[in-house]
């Protein structure tokens, strides 16, 4: 474990006890860690402007049209709904794309072994990813439903848990095989297509900053 208090110490005998070169190369070092702190909290104060642009930007492509636009088809939402309906609209879209790709490399896999072009029916994924999102706006519009926000924020963050854990289960209960395992990463596909609709929301922020 580091002792800082020796460490200090250290320093200053390291310091003392040099000559005027060794002295100058410590100063300078110093000076060259502060600098990389500033130039760090530079950096952080730029990407946090650019998280806040992306965040304003949300606010007035999403929660202002949305408020106004169902208002005057009876429904109703507060913001904290429009957050939570958006988000999990997200999220089931994107989970269902990446269950459409897992598909698809399972069924290759499976076409490899038995040597027969095999091709899965994706129809329950693409209408479950279309029906869902509306299903859950008209539930939001219309009723009042209790919002567990960090339930959602947990579902959201590891969909792809509740994707794999049934399979893992099945192939070791059943008489099933986890094809795509080892070829496809439910995790890596799903944040890699969330992290990008974040970086592409942040640069049409910048951009729409940059034109005003």
């Amino acid at each position: 474990m580091l002792d800082l208090n020796k460490e200090i110490k250290e320093l200053k005998k390291s310091f003392n006890e040099g000559n005027a070169l060794t002295r100058v190369v410590m100063v300078t070092s110093f000076i060259l860690s502060l600098s990389s702190l500033a130039e760090l909290s530079k950096k952080i104060v730029a990407w946090k402007g650019f998280i806040l642009s992306g965040l304003g930007f949300y606010r007035s492509i999403i929660v202002e049209p949305v408020t106004y636009l169902t208002s005057n088809i009876g429904l109703s939402y507060t913001e904290l709904e429009i957050h939570v309906a958006t988000v999990s609209s997200i999220s089931i879209v994107i989970g269902k794309r990446v269950q459409v790709l897992g598909q698809k490399v399972a069924f290759r896999k499976i076409s490899e072994k038995y040597g027969n072009e095999v091709k899965p029916n994706l129809t329950f994924f693409w209408t479950l990813g279309i029906l869902a999102p509306i299903g859950m706006w008209l539930w939001y519009g219309l009723g009042k439903p209790t919002i567990y926000t960090w339930g959602v924020i947990f579902v959201s963050m590891f969909l792809p848990l509740f994707m794999i854990v049934p399979k893992i289960i099945i192939s070791k209960l059943g008489d099933y095989e986890f094809f795509e395992k080892g070829s496809f990463s439910y995790f890596k596909s799903d944040y890699i297509y969330i992290a990008s609709l974040i970086l592409i929301i942040c640069i049409l922020a910048a951009i729409n900053s940059g034109l005003k």
